[in-house]
């Protein structure tokens, strides 16, 4: 694929980055979570909820910079192939910990169970996608 057409695909990328923020937004996994924090203590609760948001911050994250900064993550200086490492290495990461959830039994429709294997292919994807631009020389 042309330098073009990477720069596309990175700039695409980020835009899907804010799509999946937006969409976690909307997901109710797992179900009850106000419920199932109340029952914790509150350090416990303030955990749960600092992780979210810095996997969220996280997301955001790549998202602008896979927008803002495509031509230099595609040029494949040393500070590019690092960045794009992180990036394959934090949605590899995800894409080993989803099955470990074990959310399947939690996902009530058709509707949930897509998504979840929607993320699992968008893990996969971001993991090989940044992962080929780590491995570019510039």
């Amino acid at each position: 694929m042309s330098d073009a057409g990477w720069i596309w695909g990175v700039r695409a990328a980020g835009v899907f980055h804010f799509v999946t923020l937006i969409a976690a937004c909307f997901t109710p996994i797992p179900p009850n979570w106000d419920e199932n924090l109340a029952r914790l203590p509150e350090i416990h609760r303030r955990f749960a909820i600092a992780q979210n948001f810095f996997i969220g911050a996280t997301i955001a994250f790549w998202g602008a910079v896979s927008l803002w900064f495509a031509p230099e993550l595609v040029a494949g200086s040393v500070a590019a192939r690092v960045v794009c490492t992180g990036v394959a290495l934090w949605w590899g990461g995800r894409l080993v910990v989803l099955p470990w959830l074990r959310v399947w039994p939690q996902l009530a429709g058709s509707w949930q169970r897509t998504g979840f294997r929607l993320l699992q292919l968008e893990c996969a994807s971001y993991a090989l996608a940044y992962g080929w631009l780590a491995c570019r020389r510039g």
